[in-house]
């Protein structure tokens, strides 16, 4: 799932950067583009020395994980792209990788420790640009305009029990159609 979100951000970030008419954000763009390739590349060549082939990596973990991203492609607003990056995506990945350090032992799977470290470490540098950002371009009305869609993302993170997957994800009774529900 890490390496899924790392291969969305990149093709999102990378989307979006000739639409986006603000020049400061096309560097950023480009910047954390960059960067979610390093780490989608270091989390292959891991997963590739734990098991060869590395199965499942061009699979989609997850139809939600799947609308998660796509909703977040197709924001029609910077104003939208901003939140659904910085706000949710990201923090999402940074979570995740924080609780597979908090779960994995560090002496045992230190080669993972480190790709997800290193990957951290990245991710507070994005995420203050993204912070920036927000603060810069997103005024209170336009988040409460926003509020249903913010509310879908969440939804489809907590149909899949988080980002990693380690929270229960929501009954099936709560989901439509065993998927978020859509706008």
């Amino acid at each position: 799932r890490y390496h899924f979100a790392c291969k969305r951000l990149h093709q999102i970030f990378t989307a979006r950067i000739t639409a986006e008419p603000l020049y400061e954000l096309k560097m950023g763009f480009s910047l954390h583009a960059h960067l979610c390739a390093e780490h989608a590349a270091a989390l292959r060549k891991r997963i590739g020395e734990m098991r060869e082939p590395p199965l499942g990596l061009d699979a989609v973990p997850d139809p939600n994980l799947e609308i998660f991203f796509d909703e977040i492609l197709g924001a029609p607003t910077t104003e939208e792209l901003l939140l659904g990056l910085y706000e949710k995506a990201v923090p999402a990945l940074k979570a995740a990788l924080e609780q597979h350090l908090r779960d994995t032992n560090p002496l045992a799977d230190h080669p993972t420790v480190r790709v997800c470290r290193f990957a951290l470490l990245e991710l507070g540098d994005i995420l203050a640009f993204g912070a920036q950002s927000l603060a810069a371009l997103v005024d209170a009305p336009c988040r409460q305009r926003l509020a249903d869609w913010l509310s879908l993302l969440d939804d489809c993170l907590a149909a899949v029990g988080g980002l990693d997957g380690t929270q229960t994800p929501r009954s099936e009774e709560r989901r439509v159609g065993k998927e978020c529900r859509s706008r």
